[in-house]
This record gives C-alpha cells, structure tokens and sequence, in this order.
C-alpha cells in the first residue's frame, strides 16, 4: 500500500533519498537506506514492501487538513478514531470501529524540528539520523497532527500500540487487535529501543508509562558519539532483542543489505541474519537461506526454510534442489554472482561481479512483473502504467527500463498471471467434496451490473478458504431463467455445480428460484439484514426530522457565520464531531458511532443555532437518543460479525435471536419512535430469514458450532428437529467420497481393516433385531455412529463464546468424525456475501471505487487477480 505523505514541518527532515533536498542528501542517505524495512507482527520477520505470509502493511492516512489550521491535530483524525477526555485528566484517542486488526500502521507523527534536547516536551519522540539524533515535538496543535493524543500506555498489557522509525518519520504500528471503545495506548518495542541504543536486558528498566524518564535518556542521545562505520565487507555489530513470544532475534540496526559468511555482499533482508543454517551444509546455496531458531539457536521446524532475499517459506526435504530452482527463477542476479557468472551475459547492461555490492537497478523482467503486481494489488486500471506521473516515478527508479503500453502488458503479463492462477483454483476446485457460493451484484456503471462468485470451503487443516472465480455482466434486474443461466454456466466450467449447497447473497424471489432449479439452498447476507433494519430506523419521520435539523446545525456553525461562536475555544472536539457527522452520518455503519459523540456533547450545542435561536428543539434531542438507543444493538453486531477475518453461517441464529426477541422487543416505557423503530427493525430482520429452508441451515450450523451446541435460544421441537437433520446430514456424508486427506500433525494413519466374523444366518435370524452390530458396515452403522457422535458432542460443556469453530474442530476432528465432514461443509459457509469489512465500514465505498474505475474488458481479470492474490506467489 502507499504510505502517506510525510508533513513534518520546520527543519530538514530525513526520508527516502527521492524526498530530500540536494544539500541534505549526502548527511541522509545512511538514514534513508536504515528506514527500508517493517517488522511483522505476526511471523516477527522484517520485510521490504510486503510481508510475504501476510502480505502488504495497511497503512490508515490521516484526514486532510491544512496547515496551520485552527485545531488541526484533532481535525486529522482519521475516520474511525475518536478523541475524548481522559479519566486521569487529558485527551486520549478511542477506537470506534469493530476492531482495528494488528499490523495497521498510523503515521507518520508530525511536529516540528528541535535539534536541542532542552527544547524537548512530553509530545516529543527521538529520530535517528546517520548516528546522530533530532526530536519531533509536537506540542503546537497547529503544526502536528492527531498522534500527539494519543496516551502512553502504563502496563504491558495495556499497550496495543508500538512506536517505530521508518525511512526518517515516526509510525505508530497497532501490536494487538484493538476491540471497539477502546483507548489507543503507545509504548516503545525491540524497533524504537534499538533505534535509542537501548538493549532490553540493559537500560530497559524504566516502566511503561513513564515518558518523563525516556526524556532523561533523550537528554543523553545527543552527546552519544556517531558509531564509527563497520570495516569493509565485515558484519556490523549485532544486538539480541526478546519481544513477546517471538523466537529470539538477532536484529542489525542498519537497514544495509546483509553479508554472507562467503565474503562478497548481498541485498539480504533485515532481521534474517539470525536465521539457523545446517552445521553440516557445505552447499554454497545455503548462503541466501536459513531456518527460523530459537533463543538458543535450536531450529524449530526443519520442514520450511526460509530465503533471506525475499523471505518466502520453502518446502525442504534434505536437499537443495528447491534452493536452487527458488534462486534461479526468483533471484537470477544472486544466483549468478554466487555461482561467479557474469551478470551481463543474461540481463542487458548488468554489472559484472566486482561491481555487484553498487546500486543497480533491477532486471527489465522483474520491474514489470512489478508493475503487474502494483496493479493487481491495489485494483488499479490497465491504464495507470500511461499516466505522466507514472511514467516519471520510474524514470527515477530506473532511468533504463521502458514500460509497456497498457495492452501489452494486459495481453502479456497480466494474462499470464490470470492463466497460471485460474489453472491452479480450478484444479483445486474441482476436487472439493463440499463447497458454497456468494454471490456480491454490483454496479460498475449506469448501464453495467456485474455478478462476482466466489467458492467458499474448509481445507483439511481446518482453515476457511475463498476463491474468486469469475465476475460476469448481468442485466440489473435479472430474470430467474437469466441468473440460473449465469449460475449454472459458471458452476458447470468451474466443476462445482454438485459440490455446491448454499449460496449467499441479497434474498430475492428471483435468486430462490433460480439457485432451487441448481438444487441449491439461497441463504440471505446478514450484512443486507442488518443494513435493512438499521435503515428502517433511521427511515422513521421523527428520526429524520431530527437529522435534518442537526445537519442544518452543523452546517451554519462550521460555515463563516458560526465560527465567531466562543464555543470552539471552550469545546475544541465539537467542531470535529460536527465534520463528522456531516461527512459520515448519511451512513448506515457509522452513523450510531457519530450520533453517539455528539449526544455526549448535547449540553454545548442546545441553545446553538444563527440568530441566537436554538435549532435543535428537545424533542429532537429525544428522538436522536431514542434512535441511538435502538441502533446500539445492531452495531454491535456488525462489530461482531467483522472482529474476525471470517465470520461463519453458524453466527447468524445466535445473533438474530438476541436482537428480535431481546435487544428489538417493545417494553411499556418505551416513546412512540422507539416503539416504531424497534419494530421496523424486526420486521425487516424477519423478512430476511422467514423462509424454513433458510432456518434449518441457521439451525444446522449452530449445532456444529462448539460455543452453541446446546441450542438452548431454539424451541424443543426446533431443537429436536435440527439434531435429526444434524445426525442426517452426518450419515449421509458418511456415504459419499472421501473427504481430502488431512495433512493434520494428529491423524493417525489408518490401520488394516480387521478381520470380519463368519456370518450365522441362525442367530441373526434370532438376535438381528434386538442386538445391532456396532462395528457393522453400511447405512445403519454410518447412522448409529452419527447418534453416537451428536449424542456426545452436544451433551458437552460448551466452549467460550471467544472461541474460534474451526480451530476447535482441528483439534477435535478425530473424537467426531463424522461431524467433523458436516462441520466443514457447514462452518464453511459465510455470513455475508463480501468480507464483513465492505458492508460495516468505509472499505466497501473503497473497493467499489476502484472496481467501477476499471475498464470493462479487464473486470473479470483484474477482480480476479485482486481477489486470489494469495496465490500469486
């Protein structure tokens, strides 16, 4: 992802080499190629661009405001974010999404320049700069930005925030999933302790929290001398860090490639250095690859190494064939520099291997696979590879390299890509025993409408998996017979029309018939549920007039005439609730959020309004609670249902049932508006799951779920009927093929079948009926074995609502094996029909933009790419 523009105001600040002056570019360019990587936070390696497990860093810009803007440190908050008063007194910054996932990366902090540590505040963060150090000190509220609120953290495990240096700036990376309402708190990590000198086990003794004696230890930075530079080609000094329940690790402080043990340089990333080779390797290839170790320098899965070059996990069965070929079709410079080929007899004008440890660009193939990558990555047009400013970043980059035009590289590389990726998914596909479907109908123009597909189902690790399979045009109203053509056709090519069960997507009399003449089940997206009830509330008159009424109040006071208002300067946060509200409160997700700032506000804006007369009257304050009052259930549920990547079918019941017949029902005290709202809100979530298909999968999949195999919120009948489908269902699995073989540690291989008894027709004449043989074969044992299995499996104690289905389901698979089939067909399926974040956030605004702004005869691709990127490396 791009990172933001840097905005440091004040003096010179170091960055890339690109962004600096002339004359600050020789004193910089240390620092610039220092600040080249990020760490991970889940596999705790250091990667350039994009983590090759996790993929590329999420990097949140702030909100634009100008400079030197009236409260311009509150006004760049970032849409989701909030910022309130302390209980220990001071603003702090709240989240007010579902939950902000780790790796998310805040920044970069800004402030001015001090290059004095007597001129530092508690709003000041140190920055190294070729061995020397600055401060960035944001204590004008005019000059920084939002990052200045946030709280230092006074436990570690408070602490969800880390700060860290990256290309000269300050970031503030998220180390912990941040769950809704709660405070943003920042603590130094391993990164910003090396970046101080720091060793963990040494000065790290100061508490958390405690910034004033941080402060001490900046007073100290600027009389540290700068480290004399390492001789040539010798290792720079390392200092060993211990973070959390990662391995330890070996981390150089310089962002400098890294050098091997057989002398020449080579661009190895950071942080791989510590990597543990076989003591009895004597293969040359070992240089570039190592496996991950220990504390102690044990390894601790010999089963993957890792390249240090790129950091991409290979597959090692005891020799270097795959090192080889990795180095040969991923890294052919290195290859050739090792192996002593002279690189210019593959790559037009490349340095030989006395000139390999200078700069060069990379090879013609690598930069436009780049530019392929860029594209599908970020969902770009074709066409961006044409644009001027395009044209000129590569120019710099690599004066030498030519891009293609757009339909080259269309028909070229992006085709081959799209080629290779949909051989390798149909392949997968099509050996899938169970499977389902959504179905996401979007507008890519005003006169064209897209249906994009994509198969859902359970591996045998017992992870959710996605696939996009095709996005295809559609009339915009599609006739039944039209949809199930559509269907039909892509099912058929992609080889999943049996494995398919259920669909999920918007609930229509048009999509029912047409995936019931497939032989499918059509089950509603709960996010169109939810998004239906939440507009039924805000659609009530007395709502609406309210709004109107608020959005005319915001409008008058922050245009010129209510700007002379002392209101600013005596509550500086109303202003940019007021920009909130105005921006976001037309929509659906986050108009609760909105709402409920400015309520805990309504004191300052009652009497507010032009002409001295208030504009919001007291029954519109009541009705703007009482709105507020009926949506707070159902945005917690959308909370619910995007805290985890994936949310399964086996949530909805649960959900649903709390909100219509607890959060949603009518109670004597309740005002004409929320007795109205509550009930739209009911009706609309009926609506949607009213139809007794679509209930017995509900029911289905919360009897496989481990935190609702009770199904204490189900009648009894309800009850009884979903555990004879469940013990149905489990049989009748039993029946089909094989499912995949498990490459699960636990599953034992199976042993001989044992010998089979002489039959006596005599006694089974006389005992058959009264004595069923348990290890017999055929129907009746499959179904006894099913009883068994969910007569055990729901008279257990029921896992914690936290708890993650799958994961319980790989580590119990074995006990129910029959219900572990069911399961995967079941908890496969998704609650909606796009990831959770495109219907509960502003993400699906972004996707949407960017998918229209494609050109038509690259849709299918594109999307295509974008959405399988996983398998793209």
């Amino acid at each position: 992802m791009r990172l933001p523009e840097p905005s440091y105001q004040g003096g010179c600040m170091p960055a890339c080499l690109e962004e600096l002056p002339q004359r600050h570019r020789s004193s910089s360019a240390q620092a610039g190629r220092r600040g080249g990587a990020i760490l991970c936070e889940d596999c705790r390696l250091y990667f350039r661009d994009s983590c090759p497990q996790h993929g590329p860093p999420t990097f949140v810009a702030d909100s634009p405001v100008p400079e030197r803007a009236p409260s311009r440190a509150l006004l760049s908050l970032p849409e989701g974010l909030l910022v309130k008063e302390r209980s220990q007194g001071a603003f702090g910054v709240w989240n007010a999404l579902p939950a902000l996932p780790r790796g998310c990366i805040f920044g970069p902090y800004e402030g001015e320049v001090v290059r004095e540590h007597g001129n530092c505040t508690r709003y000041s963060w140190a920055v190294r700069d070729n061995g020397s150090y600055f401060f960035v000190d944001a204590s004008d509220e005019t000059r920084s930005n939002w990052m200045r609120y946030v709280a230092c953290a006074s436990t570690e495990d408070e602490q969800n925030l880390t700060v860290f240096q990256y290309r000269g700036y300050i970031y503030y990376r998220v180390c912990q999933t941040v769950p809704a309402d709660t405070e943003l708190l920042v603590w130094i990590g391993e990164e910003y302790a090396r970046t101080l000198g720091l060793r963990l086990g040494e000065h790290f003794k100061y508490e958390f929290g405690e910034k004033e004696l941080l402060m001490k230890l900046f007073q100290e930075l600027h009389l540290k001398a700068p480290p004399s530079p390492p001789a040539p080609h010798a290792p720079a000094s390392r200092t060993q860090y211990l973070c959390g329940d990662a391995a330890a690790s070996s981390l150089l402080p310089l962002h400098k490639p890294g050098l091997p043990p057989g002398g020449g340089a080579f661009p190895l990333l950071e942080g791989t250095q510590n990597l543990v080779g076989l003591g009895r390797a004597q293969s040359r290839y070992w240089t570039f690859f190592g496996f991950q170790g220990d504390a102690y320098g044990r390894i601790l899965d010999k089963s993957k190494i890792i390249c240090k070059l790129c950091g991409v996990r290979l597959s090692y069965s005891g020799n270097t064939t795959n090192l080889r070929q990795h180095l040969i079709y991923k890294h052919r410079c290195e290859y050739n520099q090792l192996v002593g080929t002279q690189s210019a007899t593959l790559e037009k004008g490349g340095a030989g291997a006395g000139e390999f440890s200078a700069p060069r660009p990379p090879a013609p193939g690598r930069t436009t696979r780049a530019v392929a990558d860029f594209i599908v990555l970020d969902l770009m047009p074709v066409e961006v590879v044409e644009g001027e400013g395009f044209g000129q970043m590569l120019g710099v980059l690599d004066p030498s390299y030519k891009p293609p035009d757009a339909a080259s590289l269309a028909h070229t590389v992006l085709k081959d890509m799209y080629t290779q990726v949909k051989g390798k998914i149909w392949e997968l596909v099509r050996g899938l025993p169970q499977c389902s479907l959504s179905m996401d109908v979007w507008r890519h123009s005003s006169t064209l409408t897209y249906l994009t597909l994509t198969v859902h189902y359970v591996d045998d690790c017992f992870e959710a998996r996605a696939r996009v399979l095709s996005s295809r045009p559609v009339p915009e109203e599609p006739s039944a017979e039209s949809l199930m053509e559509a269907l039909a056709e892509a099912a058929k090519k992609w080889g999943v029309r049996d494995s398919t069960s259920y669909t999920v997507g918007r609930l229509s009399p048009t999509t029912q018939q047409a995936t019931s003449a497939l032989g499918w089940t059509a089950l509603p997206c709960v996010g169109e549920a939810l998004r239906a009830a939440m507009e039924a509330v805000l659609g009530q008159p007395a709502a609406q007039n309210a709004l109107e009424r608020l959005r005319r109040l915001a409008s008058w006071a922050l245009a010129g005439a209510g700007r002379g208002e002392k209101l600013w300067t005596q509550e500086p946060l109303l202003q940019a609730h007021l920009s909130r509200f105005l921006r976001d409160g037309g929509k659906w997700h986050s108009v609760y959020t909105v709402l409920q700032g400015l309520l805990d506000r309504s004191e300052p804006l009652a009497g507010l309004g032009p002409d001295g007369e208030a504009t919001l009257r007291p029954q519109d304050w009541a009705a703007l609670q009482d709105t507020v009052k009926v949506l707070k259930p159902m945005a917690i549920a959308t909370s619910t249902f995007t805290k985890d990547p994936f949310s399964s079918l086996s949530l909805v019941k649960p959900v649903l049932t709390s909100l219509s017949y607890k959060h949603l029902v009518p109670s004597e005290w309740d005002s004409a508006l929320a007795h109205d709202a509550k009930a739209a809100a009911q009706k609309e979530l009926s609506q949607h799951f009213s139809t007794p298909a679509v209930n017995q999968a509900l029911n289905l999949a919360c009897a496989l779920d481990p935190r609702f195999r009770g199904l204490d919120f189900l009648s009894h009948s309800d009850r009884v009927e979903t555990l004879h489908l469940l013990k149905t269902e489990a049989s009748r699995l039993a029946e089909g093929p094989a499912l995949m073989a498990s490459s699960l540690p636990d599953v034992a291989s199976p042993s001989p079948p044992a010998k089979q008894p002489k039959q006596d027709a005599g006694i089974e004449f006389l005992l058959g009926d009264l004595c069923s043989v348990r290890g017999a074969s055929g129907v009746g044992s499959a179904h006894q074995q099913a009883e068994q299995e969910t007569a055990s499996f729901q008279t257990s104690k029921a896992s914690a609502l936290g708890q993650e289905p799958l994961q319980w389901w790989k580590t119990h698979h074995t006990q129910y094996p029959l219900l572990a089939r069911a399961a995967r067909k079941l908890l496969g399926v998704p609650a909606t029909s796009v990831p959770a974040p495109w219907l509960f956030s502003s993400a699906g605004d972004a996707i949407q933009t960017k998918r229209q702004a494609l050109t038509p005869e690259h849709v299918d691709m594109l999307v295509f790419l974008h959405g399988n990127r996983a398998m793209l490396y």
